[in-house]
C-alpha cells in the first residue's frame, strides 16, 4: 500500500529477514513516540501566548474559541499517545502508531487553519510574519520528531500549509502588498523542508536497520563463538577421553606383556620341573627294569621283588603326575562330573589326616586338629573334597620342617565353613599370596629343590570355585618372626 504513512525503506540494506524488518518497524515505532515527547504540548502553550498576548488573537479567540480549543483537546490526546507508544509491546504499538498520525494530521490542519484565518484577518501585518515564524518553528520541530518516516513527515508538511498557502495565493490575487513574494518564500522553503525531512526519515530509518543487523551479526557471532567454544570443549573431551584409553590401553598391554613374560617364565619353570618330575620316574622304571632284564639269573627272588616294588612305586608317582593334569583339564573345561550331597567336613578332614599319617610321622611332625561344637555339613562332592583337604595337607607336611606342628581347624557359623591349615614351614611371601593358585606356579621359597609341577593349589582353587567357596592363604602369625602359611577354606553351609 503506497498511501500507507508507516513505510520502511530498505533500500540501503539488503538481505533483511522477515523477522528483522517486524523488529524494524516496532522500533522505528517507539522511537516515533520517545522523539515526540513534550512537542503536542507546545502547540498549547504557543496558541494560549498568541491567543492571549496579542490583540488580534483575542479577538480570534472570541470568535473562532471552538476550533484553539480543539487544537488543545488534540494535543493533549497526542501527548498521552506518544506516552504510551514510547513504551508499547509489540502486539499493540500499532493500534497507538495509527492513532497517534490521525491526530497528528488533524492538529496540523487545524493549525494551520487557525494560522491561515489570523493571516487573513490581519493582512499580512507584523502580526502576520509572527504567525508565519512560529509555524516554521513548529515545521523545524516536527521534522525532528517525526524522522522515523518520510511519508509521515511529508504529510504532515502538507496538513499543516495547506490553508496557509491557499491564503497566501488569496491574497496575492486581492494584490496584497507583499502577498505573492511570501508566497513564493513559503513554496521553495517548504520545497527545501521536504526534502530535508525524507533525507533525516531516511538516515533515521538505514540507522536502525543496521543496527538491527550489526546486533543480529553480533548474536550470530556469540552464537558460533559459543559453538566454537562447545566444539571445543567437545574435543578436549574426545581428546581427553581418547588419552585415557589410550593410557589404559597401554596399561593393558604392559599387563598383558608382563603377564605374557611371567606366562612364558611360568611355562618354562612348568617345562623344567615336568621334565625332571617325569624323567625321573621314568629313569627309575627304566634303570630297574633293565636291572632286571640283565641280572634275571644273576639275583635272588627278593631282590627282583624290590626291583618290581621301585618300579611300581615310580610308576604311582608318574600317575599321579599326569592324573593332576588331567583333573586340572576337567575342572576348568568344566567336564569333570560332581555329585553333590550332604558331606560331613569333620569326618573327611579325620580320614585325610589318617590317610596322610605314615608322611608326617616320618618327619617327626606333631598334628592337631580344633574341632567345632556343631556338626560341619556341606553341600558338595565327596571325592574332590577329599582331593582338596589331600593336596592341602599334603602340601603343608612336605614344605615344612622335621619335628615342627601342624594346626588344622574347623569353625563354623550361620554363613559359613571354615577350614584353616596352619605350618611351621617357609611361609608364602607377600607377592606370591595371589599368584600360587595359578596353574604351573609355585612359591619363590618352595620353587627350588622340592619338586612338583605347580598344579595342586590351582587344583584346589577350581574345585573350591565349583563348590562356590572361596581359598586363600595369609601369614601364620602376624607380626611375629616365626615362619609359616596359614590356608583359608570357606564353604557355604549345608
Amino acid at each position: 500500500m503506497k498511501l500507507y504513512p508507516f513505510h520502511i525503506n530498505t533500500s540501503r540494506v539488503e538481505n533483511l529477514t522477515t523477522e528483522q524488518l517486524n523488529e524494524a518497524k516496532y522500533r522505528c515505532a517507539r522511537d516515533f513516540g520517545k522523539r515526540a515527547g513534550f512537542s503536542p504540548i507546545a502547540y498549547i502553550f504557543l496558541l494560549a501566548s498568541i491567543t492571549i498576548a496579542t490583540d488580534i488573537g483575542s479577538a480570534y479567540f472570541k470568535d473562532y474559541w471552538f476550533l484553539v480549543i480543539m487544537v488543545y483537546v488534540i494535543s493533549i490526546g497526542r501527548y498521552l499517545i506518544t506516552q504510551k507508544l514510547a513504551v508499547s509491546e509489540k502486539d499493540h504499538y500499532r493500534l497507538y502508531l495509527n492513532n497517534y498520525y490521525i491526530l497528528t494530521l488533524a492538529v496540523a490542519f487545524l493549525w494551520g487553519a487557525v494560522m491561515a484565518m489570523m493571516l487573513w484577518t490581519d493582512q499580512l501585518q507584523n502580526f502576520s510574519y509572527l504567525l508565519l515564524s512560529l509555524t516554521i518553528a513548529m515545521t523545524a520541530g516536527a521534522i525532528g520528531t517525526m524522522t522515523s518516516y518520510v511519508r509521515t513527515s511529508l504529510q504532515f508538511i502538507f496538513m499543516l500549509w495547506l490553508p496557509i498557502v491557499f491564503v497566501l495565493a488569496l491574497l496575492s490575487y486581492t494584490d496584497c502588498a507583499g502577498a505573492t513574494l511570501v508566497l513564493y518564500l513559503v513554496v521553495i522553503m517548504l520545497f527545501f523542508v521536504a526534502t530535508l525531512a525524507s533525507r533525516i526519515a531516511l538516515d533515521n530509518q538505514s540507522g536502525i536497520l543496521r543496527q538491527i543487523l550489526l546486533e543480529s551479526q553480533s548474536n550470530e557471532l556469540i552464537l558460533a563463538l559459543e559453538t566454537i567454544k562447545q566444539q571445543q570443549s567437545e574435543v578436549k573431551k574426545h581428546r581427553d577421553h581418547l588419552q585415557n584409553l589410550v593410557d589404559e590401553k597401554t596399561i593393558d598391554l604392559i599387563k598383558a606383556k608382563e603377564k605374557a613374560e611371567q606366562a612364558d617364565i611360568t611355562k618354562s619353570e612348568f617345562l623344567a620341573n615336568m621334565s625332571h618330575e617325569l624323567r625321573t620316574p621314568l629313569h627309575s622304571i627304566l634303570s630297574f627294569s633293565h636291572f632286571g632284564l640283565t641280572r634275571l639269573d644273576q639275583v635272588d627272588s627278593e631282590k627282583i621283588r624290590s626291583y618290581f616294588e621301585k618300579i611300581n612305586y615310580s610308576g604311582e608317582i608318574q600317575l599321579n603326575l599326569v592324573n593332576d593334569l588331567l583333573d586340572l583339564s576337567h575342572l576348568e573345561s568344566n567336564k569333570a562330573n560332581l555329585f553333590f550331597k550332604q558331606c560331613n567336613l569333620l569326618a573327611i578332614t579325620k580320614s585325610i589326616i589318617d590317610e596322610l599319617s605314615s608322611l608326617y610321622e616320618q618327619k617327626n611332625m606333631t598334628l592337631s586338629l580344633d574341632e567345632p561344637s556343631e556338626t560341619t555339613l556341606v553341600n558338595g562332592d565327596k571325592s574332590k573334597i577329599e582331593q582338596l583337604l589331600r593336596n592341602l595337607i599334603g602340601n603343608a607336611i612336605k614344605f615344612s620342617p622335621a619335628k615342627s606342628h601342624l594346626a588344622i581347624g574347623l569353625y563354623k557359623n550361620t554363613s559359613t565353613v571354615r577350614l584353616e591349615i596352619v605350618d611351621q614351614g617357609p611361609g608364602i611371601p607377600d607377592e606370591d599370596k595371589d599368584s600360587i593358585f595359578d596353574k604351573f606356579n609355585q612359591s619363590s621359597r618352595t620353587r627350588t629343590g622340592t619338586g612338583g609341577t605347580g598344579l595342586g593349589l590351582a587344583i584346589c582353587a577350581q574345585i573350591v570355585q565349583q563348590h562356590n567357596g572361596d581359598i586363600w592363604v595369609e601369614d601364620a602369625m602376624e607380626g611375629n618372626d616365626q615362619s609359616g602359611a596359614r590356608f583359608v577354606v570357606i564353604f557355604p553351609p549345608y
